[in-house]
């Protein structure tokens, strides 16, 4: 059956509207009796009818519901510099196939896009509507929240005080391994991956994590493209988890 998204899901009837309801009835030219799956990002999937269908909007009936079971048991937050919007997108993208639990945009010092607040604010209202796609495409049941761009300050204050791993990408690392930490981490709940700007990140930045409780690690012998280093790190994280080595 088909997804689509709608903001909360109350009671035995649903009312969707705007894009998700055009969709429905002008592209699919769904009818009266036909039944899909709603889901409101929170996890749960519910299964339901439509009983109506208008220019602007589609009534739909709510059969059942279930607790997904396609959610990563680790949550994997991709703290990840502001690189070009293209770029940007396709992290948002594919991390969210991986399964990634949320976005933590941020500006480094060696970012080359540096966004003003009104275009930032753009920036991140494009984003979330990336993730809320990829999040239909992939039949996830939970829509990964994209955060405000932080500084690169903010970002360190906030991995302080947050609970579980927090990994830094590193392309200078040689010796430790993103494996050789998750094996050291076997029940973290939480796991923050920070990844750098198409320049790297300076020697201060990487003092400045490592003091805040990063563990800094390498992706493996080769180094990666900005946009390629989360999607890389959030598959050997899933990867990792499935193989029960965690």
């Amino acid at each position: 059956m088909r997804r689509f998204f709608t903001q909360q899901v109350a009671g035995d009837t649903v009312t969707v509207t705007g894009q998700e309801a055009k969709h429905m009835a002008r592209v699919l030219r769904m009818e009266e009796g036909d039944e899909l799956i709603l889901f409101d990002g929170s996890g749960v999937d519910y299964t339901g009818r439509i009983t109506a269908v208008t220019a602007e909007a589609v009534e739909i009936e709510v059969l059942s519901s279930s607790e997904a079971e396609n959610e990563p048991r680790v949550r994997i937050h991709i703290c990840q510099a502001v690189i070009k919007s293209d770029h940007l997108d396709y992290v948002v993208q594919k991390c969210t196939e991986m399964g990634a639990y949320g976005f933590l945009p941020f500006l480094s010092d060696r970012c080359v896009k540096r966004p003003d607040e009104k275009s930032a604010a753009k920036l991140v209202e494009r984003e979330r509507r990336i993730a809320l796609e990829a999040a239909k495409q992939c039949g996830r049941s939970r829509v990964p929240k994209v955060d405000d761009i932080l500084t690169g300050k903010a970002l360190a204050a906030r991995l302080k005080e947050a609970e579980g791993l927090v990994l830094l990408a590193y392309e200078d690392e040689k010796k430790t391994q993103i494996r050789q930490v998750l094996e050291e981490h076997p029940n973290a709940a939480d796991i923050y991956v920070v990844i750098g700007p198409e320049g790297g990140f300076a020697a201060s930045e990487v003092l400045m994590l490592q003091e805040a409780g990063a563990k800094v690690c390498s992706l493996g012998r080769l180094i990666l493209r900005s946009e390629t280093a989360g999607l890389a790190a959030a598959a050997m994280i899933g990867y990792h988890l499935m193989e029960g080595k965690s």
